[in-house]
């Protein structure tokens, strides 16, 4: 039987801007992200669920936790942009050992920049799934460098990084993507 996997992008009521160098948010960047990852996940085999996308604000979250209980995912993955001026990537997850365990699975293969776990209980898609919830925020889109770096590959990079987490909480084999060369003439 195939795992589950729910994802939900950030959807907030109002997109947050971000130093990117042409007209963007946090919304924007998390929808495409996550477009990456679901698409990569439904191609290993996974079973996906994706949150309501049109949907924002508190009502989103309410309806995409709703919709992950009931079907019973396998594991809850949520996507956001940090901001305050720092300078790496934070998964977030309930305070027992196990889920700060596959909290440490996001930063074992997230390259290139510092990863964190934080312990958060008080955020609702957190608190309120039955199955694990990783809250990921991916980095600051309120440093220019940071949103350049995501808009310049960074955003393919991590997306194929959290495959591979996935897969391994998942007991998914992961298998690279491959790559195309389109001959001329071909």
């Amino acid at each position: 039987m195939a795992k589950k996997l729910y994802l939900s992008a950030a959807a907030h009521q109002y997109d947050n801007p971000t130093k990117c160098p042409h007209a963007c948010g946090e919304n924007i960047h998390c929808k495409a992200y996550m477009n990456l990852v679901e698409e990569r996940m439904t191609a290993l085999g996974v079973e996906v669920k994706r949150g309501y996308r049109e949907e924002v604000g508190a009502s989103a979250m309410t309806h995409r936790v709703a919709e992950a209980n009931a079907w019973g995912a396998d594991l809850y993955y949520v996507a956001h942009t940090n901001a305050g001026g720092g300078r790496y990537s934070m998964t977030m997850c309930w305070s027992d050992v196990a889920s700060q365990a596959k909290a440490a699975v996001i930063g074992k293969y997230r390259k290139g920049m510092t990863h964190k776990v934080k312990v958060r209980t008080d955020l609702y898609e957190i608190r309120a799934t039955k199955m694990t919830c990783l809250y990921d925020e991916l980095f600051f889109h309120d440093n220019a460098e940071d949103c350049a770096q995501f808009h310049n590959g960074g955003m393919e990079q991590m997306a194929e990084e959290t495959v591979k987490a996935l897969c391994e909480l998942l007991e998914v084999t992961y298998v690279p993507p491959v790559l195309y060369r389109v001959r001329v003439g071909a």
